[in-house]
């Protein structure tokens, strides 16, 4: 009787744990599903291109074909599938270089010639033009606006 006894206790239990590792289970699927989504809306094509071209500006101002090996794609599809979007290379990549220079040149710690440096614009000149196109102010006016007054 004894034996029959733990043996009707144990299959209670472990019917008890299944329930339980179920409602486990499906919780966490549904986190990881949560999880997911949040990814997928934060990481469109257009935030990895954009994070990808800022991450490469140390290196040197990434070219399309190289941002695509980085995101594991052929240029074409990168091309294609930001056409998809209403999106284009050259418009990302002006965004990220403006968004660094504005936030380089926020700080006093750079010269005018290493934010353009920095920002992968050839020489100083070149930069002051896609600034001023950009902002509509040259990268000295944008400076002292932006930095506060001592």
């Amino acid at each position: 009787h004894g034996l029959r006894r733990r043996a009707r206790r144990g299959r209670r239990r472990r019917g008890r744990d299944g329930v339980r590792r179920r409602r486990l289970s499906a919780y966490l699927l549904a986190q990881l599903e949560r999880e997911r989504a949040r990814r997928t809306r934060e990481d469109t094509l257009e935030a990895l291109v954009h994070r990808t071209v800022t991450d490469a500006f140390c290196e040197g101002l990434p070219g399309p074909a190289q941002v695509a090996r980085r995101l594991g794609m052929s240029e074409r599809t990168l091309h294609r599938r930001l056409a998809a979007d209403g999106l284009t290379f050259r418009a990302i990549v002006d965004r990220a270089r403006r968004e660094t220079a504005e936030s380089l040149l926020a700080l006093p710690d750079h010269t005018l010639a290493e934010v353009a440096y920095l920002t992968g614009f050839s020489d100083q000149s070149a930069f002051q033009r896609a600034f001023k196109r950009w902002s509509g102010q040259t990268p000295l006016a944008f400076r002292r606006e932006a930095s506060p007054r001592r």
